[in-house]
C-alpha cells in the first residue's frame, strides 16, 4: 500500500512540473521572472509563454538546453528588469528595446558573460549605468540610448574591448567622458548626444583608431578640441555641435581623409579656420555656424561638398566671396557679426573727424547712416565730418553689401558722436596754492578746439575786478608769470581766448604772499578732491587733501559705471597730487570717487576725456 502511494505522488508531481522546464531551471525561472516583472499577460505577443516548450516561446531561442537569445523589442513590456536576468548565463543576444521598461539596469546584468549584443534603447530606464556592465568582455553592441539614465559613464566601460557600437545618447547622463573610453580599440560607433555631459573631450579619444562615427553633440562640453582627434583615420562622421567648446580648430583635423560630415556649429570656437580643412576631399557636409570664427579659407577644392553653413560668425566679404562659386553647394553665410569697434567719441565744434570700416572683399558697396538715416554721398569705406557742428551729433553706422555675396549685409558697430564747444580749463593755480610775490610760477591750462592766442588775467578780490597778466600769449597750455607784490588770500586766475570765448577761472582762491613772508607749512583744514584736468598726453591730474591721517580709496568710473582704475592706501595729513594715465580709454565723461576713513569723507567729481 505504501509503495502505491509513493508511485501516485510521483506521477502527480510529474504532471504538475511545467513543460517549459526543459531548459535549465535557472533559465526557465529567469524567463518567468521577466514575464511577471514586465506584465507579460499584456505583451503584444506572448505566444506559448508559460504554456509550452521554452523553445516555442515568442522571442526565445534555445540551443542545447540553454537560452541563447531573447528578442522582445517593440512588444509592450512594462515594469522592471528582474535581477534573475543574470541567470541567463549563456545568453548572447538580449533585445528589450522600444518598450515601456522602467527602473534601473540590475547589476546582475554583468553576469551575462557570453552576451554579445544588449539593446535596451527607447525605454524609460532610470538611475545610472551599473559598473558591472564592464564585465561583459564579449559585448559587441551596447544600445542604452533614449532612456532617462542619469549619473556618469562608469570608467569600467573601458573594459569592453570587443565593443564596436556604443550608443548612450538621449539620456540625462552627467559628468565627463572617462579617459578609459580610449581603451575601446575596436569601437566603430560612439554616440553620446544630448545627455548633459560636461568637461573636456579627453585626448584619449584619439586612440579609437577604428572609429567611423563620433557624435558627442548637444552636451555641455568645454575646453578645446584635442589635436589627437586628427588620429581617427577611419572617421567618417564627426558631430561636436551644440556644446560650449572654446579655442581654435586644430589643423590636425585635416588628417581625417575619410570624413564626410563635420558639425562644429553652436559652440564658442574662435580664431581662423585652418586651411587644412581644404584637405578633407570627401567632405559632404560642413557646419561651422554660430561660433566666433574668422578667416574662412577657399573651399572650392572640395568637389563633393554639398552643404556649407558658416552663418553667425565673424566672417566678412573677403571670406565669403571665394566660396560663392563652389558648385552644387548649399551655402548659408548670412548673417554675420557686426564689424569694427563700438565707440563713444567727443568732437569739438569746428574740428574734423573721420570714421572708417574695413571688411575686405572686392565687390563691396558702402552706405554710412546717421541715426538710421542714409547720409547722401557717404558711399565710401570712410566718412569724414568736416568742421563739426552740433547737428552732427548722433549714432553712425556703415551698411556694407556686396554685388557677389548678395545674401549678406554687414553692419559696423555704432560710433556715437557728441559735439561740444571749444573750451579752456585752468589747471594751475586752481585753489589752495601759496605763491610768493616777486617769484615766477607757471599758470597752466588745457584748451580744446580753440584758435589764436589767449589772454590771462588775475584777481586779488575773488573776481570782483580783474588785472591783466598777459594781453596775448600763445595758446600752448603754459605761461610763466612773475607774481606781483599784491598780497591777498582771495586770488583767482582767468584764461580766455583772444576773442573772449571760451574762458575759465580757477576753481577756488589761492594766496599771493608778500615777497618777505615765509611760506607757511600749513596743513589742510578739510578733506577735498580737486580735478585739475586732463593734459594733452591724456594724463588725468588730481589733487586731494586730508586734514588728518587717512585710509583712503580713490576710484575712476566710466559713464556706464564700469570701474577703470582704483588706488588705495594710508597717508598722513597733507596735500597730495596724482597723475592717472587715460591713454586707451574711450572719450567721454568719467567720474572720480574718493572715500576716506570709513566713509567719513566721500566726494565724487567728474571729468571729460576728449579724443
Amino acid at each position: 500500500m505504501f509503495k502505491k502511494i509513493i508511485i501516485s505522488l510521483f506521477l502527480i508531481l510529474c504532471v504538475n512540473v511545467p513543460i517549459y522546464a526543459q531548459v535549465t531551471e535557472g533559465d526557465s525561472l529567469a524567463l518567468v521572472a521577466l514575464y511577471d516583472s514586465t506584465n507579460g499577460d499584456n505583451w503584444t505577443n506572448h505566444t506559448n509563454w508559460k504554456t509550452d516548450s521554452v523553445s516555442t516561446w515568442y522571442g526565445v531561442t534555445v540551443d542545447t538546453g540553454r537560452v541563447i537569445s531573447l528578442i522582445l523589442n517593440i512588444n509592450n513590456l512594462s515594469g522592471t528588469i528582474p535581477s534573475e536576468i543574470g541567470n541567463l548565463s549563456s545568453l548572447r543576444g538580449l533585445n528589450l528595446a522600444i518598450n515601456q521598461i522602467t527602473g534601473s539596469i540590475p547589476p546582475e546584468i554583468g553576469d551575462l558573460s557570453n552576451l554579445e549584443s544588449l539593446y535596451l534603447s527607447s525605454n524609460q530606464i532610470t538611475d545610472s549605468i551599473p559598473p558591472e556592465i564592464g564585465n561583459l568582455s564579449n559585448l559587441i553592441v551596447l544600445y542604452l540610448n533614449d532612456n532617462q539614465i542619469t549619473g556618469s559613464i562608469p570608467p569600467e566601460i573601458g573594459n569592453l574591448d570587443s565593443l564596436k557600437r556604443l550608443l548612450l545618447n538621449g539620456n540625462q547622463i552627467t559628468g565627463s567622458i572617462p579617459p578609459e573610453i580610449g581603451d575601446l580599440s575596436n569601437l566603430e560607433y560612439l554616440y553620446l548626444t544630448g545627455n548633459q555631459i560636461t568637461g573636456s573631450i579627453p585626448p584619449e579619444i584619439g586612440d579609437l583608431s577604428n572609429l567611423a562615427a563620433l557624435n558627442i553633440g548637444i552636451n555641455r562640453l568645454t575646453g578645446s578640441i584635442p589635436p589627437e582627434i586628427g588620429d581617427l583615420s577611419n572617421l567618417g562622421r564627426l558631430y561636436l555641435h551644440n556644446n560650449q567648446i572654446t579655442g581654435s580648430i586644430p589643423p590636425e583635423i585635416g588628417n581625417l581623409s575619410n570624413l564626410i560630415v563635420l558639425y562644429l556649429n553652436d559652440n564658442q570656437i574662435t580664431g581662423s579656420i585652418p586651411p587644412e580643412i581644404g584637405d578633407l576631399s570627401n567632405l559632404l557636409m560642413l557646419s561651422l555656424d554660430d561660433n566666433e570664427l574668422t578667416d574662412l579659407p577657399d573651399l572650392s577644392s572640395l568637389a563633393f561638398l554639398r552643404d556649407l553653413e558658416v552663418q553667425n560668425n565673424k566672417f566678412t566679404f573677403e571670406d565669403i566671396e571665394p566660396n560663392i562659386g563652389v558648385p552644387d553647394t548649399s551655402f548659408i553665410y548670412s548673417p554675420q557679426d557686426s564689424v569694427g569697434e563700438s565707440k563713444d567719441t567727443i568732437i569739438v565744434e569746428s574740428l574734423n573727424f573721420t570714421m572708417s570700416v574695413s571688411v575686405g572683399g572686392e565687390n563691396n558697396l558702402y552706405q554710412w547712416k546717421k541715426d538710421a538715416v542714409a547720409i547722401l554721398g557717404a558711399t565710401d569705406s570712410s566718412y569724414t565730418i568736416n568742421s563739426a557742428d552740433f547737428e552732427d551729433a548722433g549714432s553712425y553706422i556703415c551698411e556694407i553689401s556686396n554685388t557677389l555675396a548678395t545674401a549678406l549685409t554687414l553692419y559696423s558697430l555704432p560710433i556715437n558722436v557728441t559735439v561740444i564747444p571749444p573750451y579752456i580749463t585752468v589747471t594751475t593755480p586752481n585753489g589752495g596754492e601759496d605763491w610768493q610775490a616777486d617769484s615766477t610760477y607757471d599758470i597752466t591750462w588745457i584748451s580744446i578746439g580753440t584758435t589764436g592766442n589767449v589772454r590771462i588775467e588775475y584777481s586779488t578780490n575773488n573776481g570782483f575786478s580783474w588785472i591783466q597778466a598777459a594781453g596775448s600769449t600763445v595758446d600752448d597750455g603754459s605761461y610763466s608769470w612773475r607774481i606781483p607784490d599784491m598780497p591777498s588770500d582771495s586770488c583767482l586766475v582767468r584764461v580766455k581766448n583772444w576773442s573772449g570765448n571760451p574762458s575759465d577761472i580757477s576753481n577756488s582762491v589761492f594766496s599771493i604772499l608778500s615777497s618777505s613772508a615765509a611760506l607757511p607749512a600749513k596743513l589742510p583744514e578739510v578733506y577735498s578732491l580737486e580735478v585739475k584736468g586732463i593734459t594733452a598726453d591724456k594724463t588725468l591730474e588730481l589733487r586731494y587733501a586730508f586734514p588728518e591721517k587717512a585710509e583712503f580709496k580713490l576710484e575712476v568710473y566710466d559713464i556706464k559705471g564700469t570701474k577703470v582704475n582704483e588706488f588705495s592706501g594710508e597717508s598722513p595729513a597733507g596735500f597730495y597730487s596724482r597723475r592717472i594715465d587715460m591713454n586707451g580709454k574711450s572719450a567721454g565723461v568719467y567720474f572720480l570717487r574718493i572715500e576716506a576713513n570709513g566713509k567719513k569723507f566721500i566726494q565724487i567729481n567728474k571729468v571729460l576725456l576728449v579724443k
